[in-house]
């Protein structure tokens, strides 16, 4: 059982190939400062690793020779301490280099837990955010910069304190960075944090990733091949992971056509079919389809689509088939038909026996049906080559062809009398949105994902709408993805349109809120301004997400201050996002506001909003006013925080204070007004209907109102003092 459960999880390692960082599920619990990185995941980087080189050594001849570095790096992290800048463009296995460095220190016993560092959301790093447990390995990840964000440049200086007080708990710290950004705010840093490791060679790469996932994998073969050596020469890592892959599906679908012709003659034992297919000259043929895979196939295709006699319905079939991997050929049939009416507004007759039958399409395509029914290319990569083909030789057929595509996994072919499974349907949704993501990202459009999000949103029935969020949320954290997405939030943020407003407040809760939390911040400003409903419920529910991790409570709480105090933003986004905290109690506490959930704690280092920034807020919130244009969310507030005060005495005096100075605007008719509405509100807390009288209340209403009489008539005092020091300017300048 054990061997199957690693297996299963060194699958998951090898299928996520974007910056080497392994299992899905074990990437995002990175995200999750809250659990330790397990030793499972820790022990599987340690097998498809790579180790760094450096040609920087010379041998007596004089000639540079390669040298591992992954050596040297360990023993910079022994001491008790140490500190680690990977100072690497992404793509280039920083993140997995970090953790086979903390998997080292683990093996060797240097420390005793490995765990993701969140940044937070400020440009600065608190020295104090560091846990206060021992002997641990971390690793931070650096968000990188952007117009109105970016990491502050004495980042370098803060470290000579983190280090300090990693030596106080013998822990380690890699930080993970790009070069560009690490020469801005390298400045100070201690002397040898960020050494030059040099890079994996791309043999290298695939021969641990290939033997980790098939110890039968005839790597040596294949890599001592010359044009898979020129394939991998001077790759990144994610592009030799891309070649990977195309060498495993190379050799998978030798093994099933081997295995599938023979099956009508003798059944071969498994071990013979991999035999055959790893004879010399099997291994060369399947080289040569991973040569043309990454080109494309744009030879083939070409000669494919222009054979005499190719019509446009075999074509389409061919874009359907390849969109909808693992469909049943029934639904890609009725599918084609639909994209030939959405891109040539052309009916074909596709119930009746006029037109070619599936079994015709399929075998113009050149495509096999197993025995359920499923389409299947005996080309590595001819799928998505395709769709590449189609869309750089159709470019006026892309608008009708994306309008189809989101569509593709919503609707089920009830006239072949098939149905897709909630399971198929979602696993066609993942093929299309990454379709989507990639062509956006490649392209530097946002069409793709645009109209997936809008089709998914307006028939959030069938299910896919979260499908869609998560997707966008992913692509904003991916590295290969991450710097377009993210952008294209921003640009969505301020568009005026439900869904995609809607889609940027969710992701900012997901995985890029955690990791870029003052990115999502900016985005949620703009979000906030939407005149949909949806969006602003959506906002609230945001912001009190957000709220609910104590790394990301000081910069949230100083965006909410800045909302309120600026009147562009006040009476949108400022009034919104303070009343989701402020008129909301925690769940396992009915009296207390969120806002205020540590306000009344003893020796907690947590964060406390400051008493300005609340009075700041509370002023934007009373301002709304009472009466049929008021704001139930105010008498809400109103309400709770009072009673608050009386359930809990140590918050008294701070609410009190708050609610006192929030109205204190002396001398002017925006005061009148604040002072009367907090007066009616908090008439309301005692006499309201439903609310049985209440002595205390009552007691706590006319201390309230004592102190804003007080204000008031200090506030008389000052301007009849002002006018009597004027009147005897006058009188002296007329003597």
């Amino acid at each position: 059982m054990e061997e199957v459960r690693h297996a299963t999880l060194l699958q998951g390692a090898l299928i996520n190939n974007g910056e080497m960082i392994a299992v899905k599920n074990v990437y995002e619990q990175t995200l999750d400062t809250h659990a330790p990185i397990t030793a499972e995941y820790l022990d599987v980087v340690s097998k498809v690793y790579a180790e760094l080189h450096t040609r920087k050594n010379r041998n007596q001849s004089g000639e540079e020779v390669e040298q591992s570095t992954f050596g040297d790096a360990c023993s910079l992290l022994r001491p008790s301490g140490s500190i680690l800048v990977l100072n690497r463009p992404p793509g280039t296995s920083r993140m997995i280099t970090a953790h086979a460095l903390l998997a080292h220190l683990l093996d060797a016993g240097v420390i005793k837990e490995a765990w993701p560092l969140s940044f937070g959301g400020s440009q600065y790093f608190p020295v104090k955010r560091l846990p206060r447990e021992r002997q641990r390995g971390y690793v931070l990840e650096l968000p990188p910069d952007e117009v109105g964000f970016a990491i502050s440049e004495t980042f370098g200086a803060t470290l000579v304190s983190i280090q300090e007080n990693l030596t106080q708990r013998d822990s380690r710290l890699v930080v993970i960075t790009t070069p560009d950004q690490w020469r801005r705010i390298g400045r100070g840093a201690p002397n040898g944090v960020a050494p030059d490791l040099g890079e994996a060679r791309p043999t290298d790469i695939a021969a641990r990733w290939l033997k980790a996932e098939d110890p039968n994998f005839p790597v040596d073969e294949w890599l001592n091949l010359s044009k898979i050596e020129a394939l991998l020469r001077e790759q990144s890592p994610t592009e030799v992971l891309g070649i990977v892959e195309l060498m495993r599906e190379a050799r998978r679908t030798a093994v099933r056509a081997i295995a599938e012709a023979a099956s009508g003659l003798v059944e071969l034992q498994r071990r013979g079919t991999e035999a055959e297919a790893n004879t010399s000259v099997a291994v060369a043929e399947q080289a040569d389809s991973v040569v043309a895979a990454r080109s494309n196939w744009e030879n083939e295709l070409y000669e494919w689509h222009e054979e005499p006699g190719r019509t446009s319905f075999q074509r389409n079939f061919l874009v359907a088939a390849s969109v909808l991997r693992g469909a049943s050929v029934g639904h890609v049939y009725a599918k084609a038909a639909d994209l030939s009416k959405q891109i040539e507004k052309d009916e074909v007759p596709v119930t009746g026996q006029q037109a070619p039958g599936v079994i015709s399409m399929s075998r113009a395509i050149k495509a096999v049906r197993t025995s359920d029914g499923i389409l299947t290319f005996t080309r590595p990569h001819w799928d998505d080559a395709a769709l590449e083909y189609f869309w750089t030789d159709r470019p006026l057929a892309r608008v009708p062809f994306l309008q189809w595509l989101a569509q593709a996994p919503l609707d089920e072919p009830k006239a072949a009398l098939e149905s897709v499974e909630r399971q198929d349907r979602r696993a066609l949704a993942e093929r299309i949105g990454m379709f989507a993501v990639r062509w956006a990202v490649r392209q530097r459009r946002q069409e793709p994902l645009e109209e997936i999000v809008r089709a998914w949103h307006e028939q959030a029935t069938k299910g896919l709408w979260p499908l869609a969020v998560d997707l966008v949320d992913s692509a904003a954290v991916h590295p290969a993805s991450a710097s377009y997405v993210q952008s294209m939030l921003l640009s969505w943020a301020t568009r005026k349109e439900a869904a995609l407003q809607l889609v940027v407040v969710l992701v900012c809760t997901g995985k890029f809120g955690r990791m870029h939390t003052g990115k999502a911040l900016r985005r949620l400003r703009h979000a906030a301004q939407s005149d949909y409903p949806e969006v602003a419920t959506a906002l609230q529910g945001a912001v009190r997400t957000l709220w609910k991790d104590d790394s990301v409570r000081e910069m949230l709480f100083s965006s909410i201050v800045e909302w309120c105090g600026a009147e562009k933003t006040r009476n949108t986004v400022g009034c919104r996002t303070f009343a989701a905290l402020a008129a909301t109690a925690w769940p396992e506490s009915n009296d207390v506001p969120m806002i205020l959930d540590r306000a009344d704690a003893n020796g907690d280092e947590s964060f406390r909003p400051p008493e300005a920034g609340l009075v700041t807020c509370w002023r934007t919130l009373l301002a709304q006013g009472t009466g049929p244009t008021g704001s139930q969310e105010t008498e809400t507030a109103v309400f709770l925080w009072l009673d608050a005060a009386l359930r809990r005495p140590r918050l008294m005096e701070l609410v009190l204070t708050v609610l006192r100075k929030a109205v204190d605007v002396r001398g002017t008719a925006e005061g009148r007004a604040l002072r009367e509405t907090l007066r009616s509100y908090a008439h309301g807390w005692v006499h309201s209907t439903g609310r049985p009288l209440s002595a205390d209340r009552e007691a706590l209403r006319r201390e309230l109102g004592a102190r804003l009489d007080e204000d008031l008539y200090a506030a008389v005092e000052r301007r009849e003092m002002s006018v009597k020091i004027d009147s005897n300017t006058e009188e002296s300048g007329d003597a």
